[in-house]
């Protein structure tokens, strides 16, 4: 009966033209969603094939809003329905927003539409903001707020109505095109827009972003870690899948850095670099791998094999260097050891043997993302990143690898395409 009496009382007021009489909250006006268009960019699930978030962006109650993004120099465009839970309403409304950046949206004359409950609906229609997001600038809103109030006697009193929150990133330019590998993942504009908020050159750009790797802790847009070989003979090499799974090789975090790049509309080609020894042979053998800071160099067993390179370890053939749980180097002989060295991301203790790697490289320095490190030359990888280098083979059921920290003996080439 309280309810009623409420409502009718709200229809007396429209019909009087005591404006000061609508001094009243209006529970019964709820918020329902929120559509942003105008040109707003697609952004994906972070998940190999990951699908583009839908619209209505904002769903009253959900557990999640789903993201927007604009490129700089446009204006939001917004929509939003509503109900009104009332036995008796007026034909028409006026609602209006007030948004982040004071963007703000005009009002607007809403048909309440007809209902055989209590309950009616009303949209806001499509309305452009007043005022473009900042040009050439990126920007970061986490959230996007937009404040809603709505008006029964056509503007002269306002009350508010409920407030919608979305991520909303502003990148610099226009994204580059998406291609077989870089996709616009959420997590690409999260750790992008995020990191080069308020920046406009390329320069800037790069290194905030950049930024977000030197402390070997790459979060994605849910604040979750990235991990560089948590699981230390993982297998994921996309970037769809370090950000469906959160744990990949170098391939994926070369790309995740070189995507928030992209994602920027900041073009640099030649930029993806393959590495690998040189494959030079020694007592026989092409020099294929290389240790990656620490590995602790102890009595050497080999030199009858190979005098240049005699430290040696062995191992299963059939169980690898990392047999279950997966989680250390397992040698049947060790000359070599590993320790603690130079952190991965996520990860004080990543996998350190390899044969071959891939970082990216930008107006002639070497990015690797992995370590959150860079390099100014190919030759200073070797020097500042490895331990040693080393060739193996198998013999029977064990495979013979022969080890030495005498980094003149090789050295590393380089494979160079554009991402």
């Amino acid at each position: 009966m309280q309810k009623i009496l409420r409502c009718l009382f709200i229809a007396l007021v429209f019909c009087s033209f005591n404006s000061s009489a609508q001094d009243f909250t209006y529970s019964n006006v709820d918020l329902v969603n929120v559509t942003f268009s105008g040109g707003n960019l697609g952004i994906r699930r972070d998940m190999v094939g990951g699908t583009v978030y839908p619209s209505p962006q904002y769903v009253s109650g959900a557990t999640t809003q789903n993201p927007v993004a604009y490129v700089s120099g446009n204006t939001p465009t917004v929509a939003a329905a509503f109900t009104i839970d009332c036995p008796a309403v007026p034909t028409s409304v006026n609602v209006r927003g007030f948004g982040s950046d004071a963007i703000n949206f005009a009002s607007s004359a809403c048909t309440v539409n007809p209902s055989a409950t209590t309950v009616h609906t009303f949209n806001y229609p499509a309305t452009a903001g007043s005022h473009v997001f900042t040009a050439t600038t990126v920007r970061f809103f986490k959230p996007y707020t937009i404040n809603w109030e709505i008006s029964f006697d056509g503007g002269t009193t306002w009350k508010a109505i409920g407030t919608s929150n979305n991520t909303l990133y502003v990148t610099r330019s226009t994204p580059q095109t998406e291609g077989t590998t870089f996709k616009w993942y959420h997590s690409v504009f999260d750790i992008s827009c995020r990191n080069a908020q308020g920046y406009s050159l390329d320069t800037a750009i790069i290194s905030h972003v950049w930024s977000e790797f030197t402390d070997q802790v790459v979060l994605n847009c849910n604040d979750d870690s990235l991990f560089y070989y948590k699981v230390m003979n993982i297998s994921n090499t996309s970037l769809g899948a370090l950000l469906q799974y959160r744990d990949a090789q170098c391939y994926t975090f070369a790309q995740l850095f070189l995507a928030t790049i992209k994602i920027q509309g900041v073009v640099r080609t030649s930029n993806y670099v393959y590495i690998t020894p040189i494959n030079n042979l020694v007592c026989g053998y092409s020099v294929n791998r290389f240790l990656v800071k620490n590995w602790t160099f102890g009595t050497a067993t080999g030199a009858g094999t190979c005098a240049t390179f005699p430290w040696t370890n062995t191992y299963n053939t059939a169980t690898g260097t990392i047999p279950p749980p997966y989680n250390q180097y397992v040698f049947l002989t060790s000359d070599v050891t590993d320790q603690s060295g130079i952190p991965g991301s996520c990860n004080i203790r990543p996998s350190s043997y390899f044969n071959n790697h891939q970082i990216a490289k930008i107006d002639g320095v070497y990015y690797d993302a992995c370590y959150g490190v860079t390099f100014p030359s190919l030759v200073s990888i070797k020097t500042a990143a490895f331990s040693g280098w080393g060739f193996r083979y198998s013999s029977g059921s064990t495979t013979n690898c022969f080890f030495t920290n005498n980094m003149t003996l090789s050295d590393l080439s380089e494979s160079i395409s554009t991402f």
